[in-house]
Formats: C-alpha cells, structure tokens, sequence
C-alpha cells in the first residue's frame, strides 16, 4: 500500500498522550495516528447513509445500560441501547394501544359522574330554596 506523509500540529499534551498510547500499545506514534484515522473515517463514512439521534439520558438510565455491557447481557453500549430502545417502543405500544384507551374511558366516565352530581347538588339546593 502506498503511504503519502501528512504533517499535522498538535498541542504537546495531546502528543504526550498519543505517545503514552503507542508505547502501552506496542506501537509507533505513526501506528497509533493511521489508526485514528482509519476509525475516524470509517466512522465518518458509515454516517454519510446515517441519521443520527442525540439524546439526553439520566444518569441512573445510563448505569444501567452500562450494567447490561458489563454482564454480558449486551456486547457493547450501542446493542444496550438498542434493546432500551425496543423496550421502550414496546412499553409505549402497549400503552397507546390498550391502557390509553382504558384510562380514557374511566376518564370520561368520571367526567360524566361528576357532571351528574353537580346536576343533584343544584337540584337540590334549588328544591332547599322553595
């Protein structure tokens, strides 16, 4: 493969760090450099066919998650997140599909009831004034 030189500056902290990086690695600092790269771009590449979503998670939320890598329950944070997803989207679902429904109901049939008692409550106070 042929390599083409890029020179790049960077801040001396972060050359330091890279430098720890490639001797805990084994590496050269040019090794360490050509593979972020290479993740970068293939991140970046990936994400052209891509729509990306932010969100914001509790913290609470996110141990969780975590939790579930650590068990071995998800291969890694994305799989975990993914199943919180599904999780989620299952337990709104239900929710819209049936329990909505249910709550609106007894809703409406409590609306009706009051309404009927407010109707008695000013019979009744009309009948007390004659």
């Amino acid at each position: 493969m042929v390599k083409e030189r890029v020179d790049v500056r960077v801040e001396l902290e972060l050359l330091d760090e890279l430098d720890i990086i490639a001797q805990r690695n084994g590496q050269s600092r040019s090794a360490v450099i050509r593979d972020a790269i290479d993740s970068y771009v293939d991140k970046k590449k990936h994400d052209w066919n891509t729509t990306s979503i932010q969100v914001n998670i509790p913290t609470r939320l996110a141990g969780r998650l975590q939790k579930r890598v650590f068990n071995g329950d998800a291969n890694n944070r994305d799989e975990a997140i993914g199943e919180a997803i599904k999780t989620w989207v299952v337990t709104h679902e239900q929710f819209h599909l049936h329990t909505k429904y249910e709550l609106d109901a007894i809703t409406a049939e409590n609306m009706k009831n009051d309404k009927a008692n407010a109707q008695h409550q000013d019979a009744g106070k009309q009948l007390a004034r004659k």
